[in-house]
């Protein structure tokens, strides 16, 4: 209870202070950037509050787990990681629209690494806490196979976690090679999908592997 009550109170004071800092801000102000890092569209800079809004939101998930029985510390960790996340990449923008740059205008702002680093680091994390999460049917691997047998699921969790894990590594690695050398910077987008990619392979690897674990443990069963 002690983490929900803190998160929801630092995150609606969050959400307070962005949007005094917003109603500082031009009335338009970029609202998308393409791969080039170029400016390319106006709106209400009012937009930008979705972040830290689905921040303040994730109070509501944190007090909902309070009912749970099982992984209720992972779930509390990874929600507020998700929630700080969003946060942070918040103020990146605000911070970016507060520097002045224009429609057309091309930025050296290093988007891509501020933005896909902290969700990178979150893969990493999500992945090193993956084998500590018990069977349930609101977070992990959830396949019939997993949720029939614990054993499959604790297996599938464990190689889960290093596969996400590595892929958070990965992807932390992309996004700081990509984001920080001058010369990759015309070609950010890459880490982009660099993380992507990395993240489905650790997906499917790890409900593919529980699906041939499940077949296995099931044809032991039927022989025995």
């Amino acid at each position: 209870m002690k983490t929900a009550i803190v998160y929801t109170v630092l995150s609606l004071l969050n959400l307070v202070g962005f949007a005094v800092g917003v109603s500082f801000l031009p009335a338009e102000v970029p609202i998308h950037f393409d791969a080039a890092m170029t400016a390319d569209a106006l709106g209400s800079p009012w937009v930008y509050l979705a972040l830290p809004g689905a921040a303040a939101l994730i109070s509501a998930g944190l007090w909902a787990s309070l009912v749970q029985k099982k992984n209720r510390a992972v779930t509390a960790g990874l929600l507020s990681a998700l929630g700080v996340v969003f946060a942070t990449i918040g103020w990146v923008f605000f911070a970016l629209v507060a520097s002045g740059v224009k429609v057309g205008e091309k930025t050296d702002f290093p988007l891509m690494l501020v933005i896909i680093l902290p969700l990178s680091l979150l893969i990493a994390w999500l992945g090193n806490y993956m084998p500590r999460i018990e069977p349930n049917r609101v977070i992990g691997i959830r396949t019939g196979a997993t949720l029939g047998s614990e054993e499959v699921w604790r297996k599938t969790h464990r190689l889960g976690g290093y596969l996400f894990f590595a892929a958070g590594v990965f992807s932390t690695v992309a996004a700081v090679v990509f984001g920080a050398a001058p010369a990759l910077k015309e070609v950010q987008y890459v880490a982009v999908i660099l993380a992507a990619a990395s993240l489905l392979i650790a997906a499917l690897a790890s409900v593919v592997y529980a699906h041939i674990l499940g077949k296995a443990t099931r044809e032991s069963e039927e022989h025995s």
